[in-house]
């Protein structure tokens, strides 16, 4: 018995043997009563009740986590509801852990009769009429194409408002809600980023939109490492916080059974990983074992696992090097005027360290670097050094970024706060000439702090 069917009470239908014809004649009119009060629409969103059997949508720790939310009443997006609103949420949870009896009596006892609520009881008289003619066994003997039809009967088009006002609570319940801090700005070199926020168990995929707009194109149940926190040594049994990217597809012979149909590594651990000492290898994206429907939130040796269908259907956003992957934990969304003010401040740097590169101001431009640099072999004392040597018998520099993208570190670093800036850099200067892409690793220990270049490395495409 799983939360729902513990706090909330039976009804009754489900426990009386009636007729079949009978459970018939009382459940066809109420279908006729929903329809006739339900506007119904071709593409109206499927709410996705009757697809899969009961043990698959059974006892879902998403579910018991929203429904207990619910159930207190305490949260601020709780409170924002009306009671009608708060009673079908509940009876929506209630149909999605078949448990039609407690829809009916969550509905009934709050009273509500919009039109929404009206084809939603028919949904659970129909449900509940199904069990009642299976019931009956023998009885029944004589109606079966009858009860084929009753149990084949698709009310689900017009639920699609019911599991839309569910996710929309569930945003709000989550703080979830608009855009996400990290991503500051992506340019042609991300294709679209995925974060797997540890403390939701969710995974965010954002893109640009064809309005040109970062866009939320999915929010999925995600399974992480065993133990919490960030990864730091090989078998921890914890999912890396950080900022990474895919950069491998595994597949068939290459994959065992028990990461599901197809896997996809990240570049864990990082240029910023190796910085702090933290080891490791083999974090990826992957699926079930193909007898397994069910997992709960921490159950990998730090990989982050999707159910097979979902996997596969996030799999065809995946690309390689350019799809970015954000990990942490209660991920910030929705503060735009915070997210402007990182982008700008960061460009601000950008460019200040750009103009001190080009006035051959070394000691200007080498200011711009973290004392706990490193890039390559070179720590700050190198990297000092060779960049004296070499922009000494310069004339001048000419330096230019472009295709800039920028990802805010959501976790909290030794350093400090942590951006990721990628970019094409094209040079010049009076006896030497380049253009590759680079990355940046930029730090700060506060807001009032100036942004410093901790790692920088060549992207190798």
């Amino acid at each position: 018995m799983n939360r729902l069917s513990k706090c909330m009470p039976q009804g009754m239908l489900a426990s009386v043997r009636l007729p079949s014809c009978l459970i018939l004649a009382l459940w066809l009119p109420l279908v006729a009563q929903a329809a006739g009060n339900t506007a119904q629409t071709p593409d109206s969103p499927a709410f996705e009740i009757t697809s899969q059997p009961a043990a698959v949508m059974h006892n879902d720790p998403q579910w018991d986590r929203v429904f207990d939310a619910l159930k207190a009443g305490e949260s601020d997006a709780v409170q924002e509801l009306s009671g009608e609103d708060r009673a079908i949420l509940q009876a929506a949870l209630a149909l999605k852990s078949n448990q039609p009896s407690q829809a009916l009596q969550l509905l009934n006892d709050a009273g509500v009769s919009d039109p929404l609520a009206a084809l939603m009881v028919a949904e659970a008289h129909r449900r509940e009429a199904v069990q009642a003619v299976r019931q009956a066994g023998e009885y029944a003997h004589g109606i079966e194409k009858q009860e084929q039809m009753l149990a084949s009967a698709d009310l689900s088009i017009g639920l699609g408002e019911a599991d839309a006002r569910l996710n929309a609570f569930m945003d709000k319940l989550d703080a979830a809600n608009g855009l996400p801090l990290d991503i500051l700005l992506t340019g042609p070199g991300i294709a679209n980023v995925f974060m797997v926020d540890k403390a939701r168990s969710r995974l965010f995929l954002f893109a640009m939109g064809e309005d040109g707009k970062l866009t939320r194109m999915a929010d999925e149940y995600v399974v992480t490492g065993t133990r919490g926190g960030d990864k730091t040594a090989e078998g921890d049994g914890r999912t890396p916080n950080g900022v990474y990217r895919f950069v491998k597809k595994l597949q068939g012979k290459s994959l065992e059974a028990r990461y599901g149909p197809v896997a996809f590594p990240i570049d864990y651990p990082n240029e910023l990983d190796q910085l702090h000492k933290k080891n490791g290898h083999g974090i990826w994206m992957h699926g079930y074992p193909t007898d397994v429907q069910r997992r709960p939130p921490q159950d990998t040796r730090g990989c982050f696992s999707l159910p097979n269908s979902r996997l596969m259907a996030m799999a065809e956003h995946v690309k390689l090097g350019k799809s970015w992957v954000i990990v942490g934990e209660n991920f910030r969304f929705g503060d735009d005027e915070k997210r402007q003010q990182l982008q700008q401040s960061v460009r601000d740097a950008l460019a200040s360290w750009q103009h001190d590169w080009m006035s051959l101001d070394s000691d200007a431009y080498l200011s711009h670097y973290h004392p706990k640099f490193r890039s390559g072999k070179r720590d700050l004392a190198a990297w000092k050094r060779y960049k004296k040597r070499v922009n000494a018998p310069k004339t001048f520099i000419k330096v230019e970024f472009e295709n800039l993208s920028l990802i805010h570190d959501p976790n909290l670093w030794p350093e400090g706060e942590v951006v990721v800036a990628e970019f094409d850099q094209i040079y010049r200067s009076s006896n030497y000439a380049d253009q590759g892409r680079k990355r940046l690793y930029m730090a700060r220990s506060s807001d009032a702090a100036p942004w410093q270049i901790l790692l920088e490395e060549t992207v190798h495409q």
